[in-house]
């Protein structure tokens, strides 16, 4: 579901955690050309089964998960796409990047969030969560 232009990880600029606007998020993503993702995670699936009536009707997909360094405003406009998730990097598990157990999640990297991710995994000490 990914054009063949595209390059992974996708990595962008660290301005992309203060995007405070829904409709900015979209155009962005959309400018990566990613709209045919969106409309995937978009489709909603009734669930069969007692999980009906035991309030868990419906059964959405996941998305695109975007990995930033800071929160500037950005995981309040993911909150209205559906399927896309905002993650702290200091706080990325295995659980964000294989939901379900199913390796392969598309994940979307700011630069601080790698530098981050680098320093940890490096085992350096200074991207202490603590």
């Amino acid at each position: 579901r990914i054009p063949d232009g595209i390059h992974l990880p996708i990595i962008i600029e660290d301005s992309l955690a203060s995007v405070k606007k829904t409709a900015e998020l979209l155009q962005i993503l959309n400018a990566l050309g990613l709209g045919r993702e969106l409309e995937r995670c978009r489709e909603v699936k009734i669930r069969a089964g007692k999980g009906k009536r035991r309030g868990r009707r419906y059964k959405g997909r996941k998305g695109p998960l975007i990995v930033v360094h800071y929160d500037e405003g950005v995981s309040r406009a993911a909150e209205n796409i559906p399927g896309v998730d905002v993650v702290l990097a200091k706080d990325l598990s295995v659980l964000d990047l294989a939901p379900g157990g199913h390796p392969g999640r598309l994940t979307i990297y700011t630069l601080g969030a790698l530098h981050l991710l680098e320093r940890r995994l490096l085992g350096d000490g200074s991207a202490g969560g603590d």
